[in-house]
């Protein structure tokens, strides 16, 4: 008797099986990052050691972003990017545990960020490819809800176990989420492409040679995709990260219960936000969170602005900014993936991740003399003039996108 018909792949499963890659992995690698430090002390690291690999660590990065560019392009090759990726970044992340000087420590973190650079463009187009345009928001908003919860249970387990465990031993046991990341990104971007097996085929776009191609070129001609980099890159450099921001505070008034206190609340807003457009109780239409997301990150360094930030006002800021974040980043690669046609989602991804990346490198350092020489509201003010300036020019900009919805 013939068996029954299957049927096409069931796409819904795709963000839980990329959201508990995403949780496996930033548990691994965020236990190591709370331990870094203090390791790198520990085997002679200075000031410069620090600042040299956090330097060091996003050129890596987007080293990572360029060759995932350049290499992504149908299913098959951006689900060896995403494995790859993945597997980088826990292999480094465990051999920190072996690791006898602080030169080792920045060549292994390096690594890390290099792996975390090739996985993502490839990531969210395989993601976006598989699944219709009307669930990208609620998909990306599950994967990062998944993200930021193992950033909150990594950090949390460190703690648990430091004193218990000497650091080299914990950083050993981070194989464990390791093990069940990279399990779970050969499930998902096995089930990604049969998914994308089953939908009719895209238009093709030829690739050309090397990262900037001529269809690539052609497509930064449009009006609208200009209006995306210009404005996306205003949000994201208004997008702090929160270890700047833990260090405004410490920088001024800061006493370690609070910042850290401060540092677990974000992230929690941060998971809130996501599910609250991961269960469509917020629209998955991105205009709104962009208006959202550059109120809430203004309000979020305005908080911070004064010499001297009350304990309540860093709570605060901290909160505001977690629900900011989670806005920013699903609407960002919501209107990404609507405005790259499938073959070169990845390629644009990756484009817009080494643009923002690029930016940072410069703004930062900035931010960081403004804030030493007592400038504190100069630099807070340009944060939430850029955070509000990149969310009106992305929130009144209609355009969708061009590509046809499977």
């Amino acid at each position: 008797m013939t068996p029954p018909d299957p049927g096409p792949p069931r796409r819904e499963s795709l963000p839980i099986l990329f959201g508990m890659t995403s949780l496996f992995a930033d548990m691994t690698y965020e236990l190591a990052h709370v331990l870094l430090p203090g390791l790198l002390l520990a085997l002679g690291g200075t000031a410069v050691s620090a600042a040299m690999m956090e330097s060091m660590a996003d050129l890596a990065r987007i080293g990572g972003f360029f060759l995932s560019g350049r290499s992504a392009g149908s299913p098959e090759k951006e689900s060896f990017l995403v494995r790859a990726g993945y597997a980088t970044t826990i292999l480094a992340t465990v051999l920190f545990s072996l690791a006898a000087s602080s030169w080792e420590i920045v060549l292994l973190k390096c690594l890390s960020w290099f792996g975390k650079g090739l996985r993502g463009p490839a990531r969210d187009a395989l993601l976006t490819g598989a699944l219709p345009a009307s669930h990208h928001a609620s998909a990306f908003g599950t994967v990062r809800a998944l993200d930021q919860t193992g950033g909150f249970l990594g950090p949390m387990a460190a703690l648990i176990l430091t004193g218990s465990l000497a650091t080299s031993s914990i950083l050993a046991l981070s194989a464990l989420p390791g093990i069940l990341c990279i399990a779970f990104s050969i499930s998902a971007t096995a089930h990604a492409r049969k998914v994308a097996a089953s939908l009719p085929l895209p238009a093709p776009h030829p690739s050309g040679d090397g990262f900037f191609s001529p269809s690539l070129k052609e497509r930064l001609a449009l009006p609208s995709l200009r209006r995306y980099l210009l404005g996306g890159l205003l949000l994201r450099a208004g997008l702090l990260p929160a270890t700047l921001l833990m260090f405004r505070f410490a920088a001024t008034d800061g006493r370690f219960a609070i910042t850290a206190t401060g540092f677990l609340l974000s992230s929690v807003a941060t998971i809130i936000g996501n599910l609250l457009i991961a269960r469509k109780i917020l629209p998955g239409d991105p205009r709104p969170l962009f208006f959202l997301s550059a109120f809430l990150l203004a309000v979020s360094a305005l908080l911070l602005a004064p010499a001297h930030v009350l304990p309540a006002g860093y709570i605060t800021a901290m909160i505001v900014w977690g629900v900011g974040e989670a806005f920013a980043t699903v609407a960002l690669k919501v209107r990404g993936a609507a405005l790259w046609p499938p073959t070169m989602r990845g390629r644009g991804f990756a484009l817009f991740e080494i643009l923002a990346a690029l930016l940072s490198l410069l703004l930062w350092p900035v931010e960081a003399h403004l804030w030493n020489t007592g400038k504190g509201l100069a630099g807070m003010g340009l944060v939430a003039f850029m955070a509000m300036a990149g969310g009106l020019i992305l929130g009144w900009s209609k355009e969708a996108g061009s590509e046809p919805r499977h």
